[in-house]
């Protein structure tokens, strides 16, 4: 019986062993991944006379147009942030902020569940209108006014789905932030003893 006791002690002694030393390389590693963080980039929208903005970093799509005659929009994705020259880089290819003229931006989530919920609305009611009016020949279903809600209610939901074209100028502008964080103190090594 103590051999038994003797063994499984010294398997839960390896199980704690092995646990401590999984959870201190976790935590050395992320200690090492948060050591190279000191700053961050960010491409804001902002609004006039408004706090809250839009913050974009590396990685997003930008749909955009262009200063000029164009009329093409642009689908690129940021890679970088130059704030020093106010210069972003799309795909790789430097574009001034100065030189976009229109955003296509996204509604918030809450216009994009109610968009489709009227839209939907709009497409049943549609379908059970006709349904009633043409297949069941009902004569009490009042066609005009359930095909003016119906077409009312999926109008809405297509206008709060559509996305939103911002034009960049007194009213909303682009910058390029860069949030630096000091550099902790590296203390110097110690003096040489042996001298």
């Amino acid at each position: 019986m103590s051999c038994f006791l003797a063994s499984a002690w010294s398997v839960v002694c390896v199980l704690c062993i092995k646990l401590l030393t999984m959870r201190f390389l976790l935590i050395l590693a992320l200690f090492f991944a948060v050591q190279s963080l000191w700053g961050q980039k960010m491409l804001v929208l902002e609004k006039a006379n408004r706090a809250r903005t839009t913050k974009m970093y590396i990685g997003e799509s930008l749909r955009f147009r262009m200063a000029g005659k164009e009329n093409y929009w642009y689908n690129r994705t940021i890679t970088g942030m130059i704030p020093e020259t106010n210069t972003i880089l799309l795909d790789g290819f430097p574009v001034k902020l100065d030189s976009i003229a229109t955003l296509k931006v996204q509604r918030p989530r809450v216009w994009g569940i109610l968009g489709g919920a009227f839209f939907t609305l709009g497409a049943s009611l549609t379908l059970a209108t006709t349904v009633g009016k043409v297949l069941y020949e009902d004569k009490n279903v009042n066609g005009l006014k359930l095909y003016s809600i119906a077409a009312v209610s999926a109008g809405a939901g297509w206008l709060m789905l559509r996305s939103k074209n911002l034009r960049l100028g007194k009213k909303h502008r682009l910058r390029l932030i860069e949030i630096k964080f000091p550099e902790p103190l590296i203390p110097p090594p110690p003096p040489n003893i042996r001298n």
